[in-house]
């Protein structure tokens, strides 16, 4: 039985680590195509297009995936994304489906707040 305590608490402490990896988007970039984003996102968020039809982040757990946000109305599902002062502002919140991380939060301000 404590065994698999220590387990579960280890457990535990790293998805807290990891979902604390980083709590803010530094950067807003935009971008007119795909091609033009960069095989390491870091802590930017890219803007895909004119009219925007992409947001694109790497996610902020730190699994290393990319996360593609649809802005275009014509898709769904579709977010409203609003950049006030370089800091972007999602709603609804972001997801990742539970087959990859799981993630799920909210960017509001350019902060990430953690669901």
């Amino acid at each position: 039985m404590a065994h698999r305590m220590k387990r579960l608490i280890a457990y535990l402490w790293s998805l807290w680590l990891r979902f604390r990896r980083h709590h803010e988007i530094s950067t807003v970039i935009r971008v007119s195509s795909r091609s033009e984003l960069p095989n390491e996102l870091g802590r930017a968020l890219y803007i895909v297009g004119d009219p925007p039809k992409w947001a694109v982040l790497q996610c902020p757990c730190g699994c290393g995936d990319t996360i593609d946000v649809n802005l275009m109305r014509s898709r769904n599902p579709v977010w409203q994304l609003a950049v006030v002062n370089g800091r972007p502002t999602f709603h609804p919140s972001l997801w990742v489906p539970a087959e990859k991380c799981g993630a799920h939060f909210w960017i509001r301000d350019g902060k990430i707040t953690w669901v």
